[in-house]
């Protein structure tokens, strides 16, 4: 019974015991250089890995006109780029990652420096800000969420 009882107390420690937050925000950032990379290789595949694939999630980007509602729309808009460009480097800045308390729900911030080739011509976009968020789904961390955007010289509304 005595050995019963200390191997009921060492496995229910364990299960009390909190990651390192480093480690985690290194897992996070993991999904996140994947998701770049995925853009860098065109690979949908590595792409599609990177995200929830949810039909709820909405996701940003930089043209007005860009706003997916669900996986569905996001991949679709994924594959034409793709196929419309090849991006030579994405170089990420100010990288920033937040975790919460419950440690599956992470943020992360940074800018981001696009090289790539349109037409047979290089072509940069600089500073472009990326938010998102993550969720541990199923002991992995998923993109749920993500926007992107220019920012403009000076104030809209100066302030």
């Amino acid at each position: 019974m005595k050995k019963l009882l200390f191997t009921f107390l060492i496995s229910s420690s364990f299960l009390n015991i909190q990651a390192d937050p480093k480690t985690i925000a290194n897992e996070v950032d993991f999904v996140i250089s994947k998701m770049w990379e995925s853009f860098v290789q065109g690979d949908h595949k590595m792409f599609a890995e990177t995200m929830a694939q949810d039909p709820d999630m909405v996701t940003f980007g930089t043209d007005a006109s860009e706003r997916w509602d669900g996986w569905d729309e996001l991949q679709d808009s994924v594959k034409d780029q793709f196929e419309a460009f090849d991006i030579l480097n994405v170089k990420r800045m100010n990288k920033k990652v937040g975790l919460s308390k419950s440690e599956d729900v992470a943020w992360f911030s940074e800018i981001v420096d696009w090289e790539f080739l349109v037409e047979g011509k290089k072509q940069t976009i600089e500073g472009v800000r990326y938010t998102g968020v993550m969720e541990k789904q199923e002991n992995e961390w998923k993109i749920v969420q993500f926007h992107s955007s220019v920012g403009v010289s000076g104030q809209v509304i100066a302030y």
